[in-house]
């Protein structure tokens, strides 16, 4: 089997197309299963050194243990001269979230951290896990997409991805290799609490049914197969008939035109708000709840020009602007210091706002200062008539009510303010069209 299963694993990386030096990030939590990929990583580097391997442990501290298993993991993983990076990981746990939720998250979180934004992270999932996964997602109800369960290859942050090299490989299988390698693993004690569902899907629901049904588990790995052809070829119509949909905006992104939905059937507004959710809030986002979707297609379908629509996901809100919903990052209530830009130079700006390009003109010619946050009073635009407040100037150039009050604002001196999608203000009633403007910084839009 050992030869089998490491065959198994060079198919699965071959199939990566890798390019030279890409880094490939072993997560490394000390059980047969991951100490495995890391052994069949370094027999794949031998073959392979045109890329840079690295081997993470992240240490929770969830077991008073976790401190001696990471020295024995660590040094496993040292012999193979292999670079390495252990840590200790503090993890919050927000109400309702189980241990092993939160952790799993964090663990995930600092791994994107480490990682570079194209990089391939090898995960020790195998067969077992991936029948315990759809039973789990069936308890749940969920649909094509969660009974799928897990892919051998999942597209993560950027251009990172998740890689299972060993999903189609049994638990038993693994420790005949780790057995015929001698490798040292650690067997967490914990594995064994029944009152941790995965747990008790482990050792009391599916030995119990493969015992009544000996081919159970292949039955379950082929409807996870099937759930996945059938959600990607779903995905892949819709998202064919959102590019055809789409409406830009330089600080939202991608736009869902609410008449898009009003033509379909409720379940089709359903699968085609759900996918147009993955494409904007990205892959790696968590979908909303059955609930909080049909919040959403019900407050769409009523929406009109003035409504003000605001539904709060896990990392994510959607909001509806003009004719369109838009999926935006959760507005953050603190506002950012005051900075004195005293160097020409590229600026990053609070998201959404992207970058400001201060050139060596503007800055030579007075103190500039970059805040957040409107000032008061009625501002005059020197190409332009009237005089308004800087919120109706930026309503004007199109930016959005949640975001205007939040909006960067480049001060010089007392005379003059910029905005972005306005330009320079003025705030002398009497100048007119007759005072000349600084230099204009260049805006650079998040999405441009």
């Amino acid at each position: 089997m050992s030869d089998a299963l490491f065959d198994r694993f060079c198919t699965v990386m071959d199939g990566l197309s890798l390019r030279p030096g890409q880094q490939i990030i072993i997560a490394l939590g000390g059980g047969a299963d991951s100490q495995t990929v890391l052994d069949c990583a370094m027999r794949y580097h031998q073959q392979h050194d045109q890329y840079r391997y690295l081997a993470v442990h992240l240490d929770h501290s969830f077991h008073p243990n976790s401190a001696a298993w990471s020295e024995t993991i660590q040094k496993a993983a040292k012999a193979y001269g292999v670079t390495t990076h252990f840590e200790p990981l503090t993890v919050p746990i927000e109400s309702r979230q189980s241990k092993e939720a939160a952790g799993r998250e964090r663990r995930y979180q600092r791994l994107r951290e480490l990682s570079d934004n194209d990089a391939i992270i090898l995960l020790g999932q195998h067969r077992n896990d991936q029948i315990e996964t759809f039973l789990l997602q069936l308890n749940r109800g969920s649909g094509p997409k969660g009974l799928a369960s897990m892919a051998e290859v999942h597209c993560w942050y950027d251009q990172r991805r998740l890689v299972r090299p060993i999903l189609a490989v049994s638990k038993q299988d693994i420790y005949d290799y780790a057995n015929a390698r001698q490798l040292t693993w650690i067997e967490d004690d914990t594995n064994y609490d029944t009152r941790i569902e995965r747990n008790f899907l482990r050792h009391d629901v599916i030995p119990l049914l493969e015992q009544r049904w000996p081919t159970f588990g292949d039955s379950v790995l082929r409807s996870a197969r099937l759930c996945a052809e059938q959600q990607q070829v779903l995905d892949d119509l819709l998202s064919e008939k959102l590019s055809q949909q789409w409406i830009e905006h330089p600080l939202l992104g991608k736009g869902l035109p609410v008449d898009t939905l009003r033509r379909q059937s409720a379940a089709m507004q359903r699968a085609i708000l759900r996918r147009w959710l993955e494409i904007a809030a990205g892959e790696a986002a968590s979908l909303p709840s059955f609930q909080q979707l049909e919040q959403i297609r019900q407050q769409a379908s009523d929406a009109r020009a003035d409504t003000r629509m605001c539904v709060s996901c896990a990392d994510y809100e959607v909001r509806f602007y003009q004719v369109a919903l838009w999926c935006v990052e959760e507005q953050n209530q603190q506002t950012p210091s005051h900075v004195k830009l005293t160097e020409a130079g590229t600026y990053s700006l609070a998201s959404p706002w992207g970058q400001l390009i201060i050139t060596e003109a503007l800055v030579n010619e007075a103190d500039l200062t970059l805040g957040y946050g409107l000032l008061p009073g009625k501002w005059q635009h020197p190409q332009r008539k009237g005089r308004k407040t800087m919120a109706d100037w930026l309503k004007q150039a199109q930016v959005p009510a949640w975001l205007r009050q939040c909006a960067p604002c480049l001060q010089k001196r007392s005379a003059w303010a910029w905005l972005p999608g306005v330009g320079w203000l003025h705030q002398d009633a009497t100048a007119g069209s007759a005072m000349t403007p600084p230099p204009q910084p260049q805006w650079l839009s998040a999405t441009d």
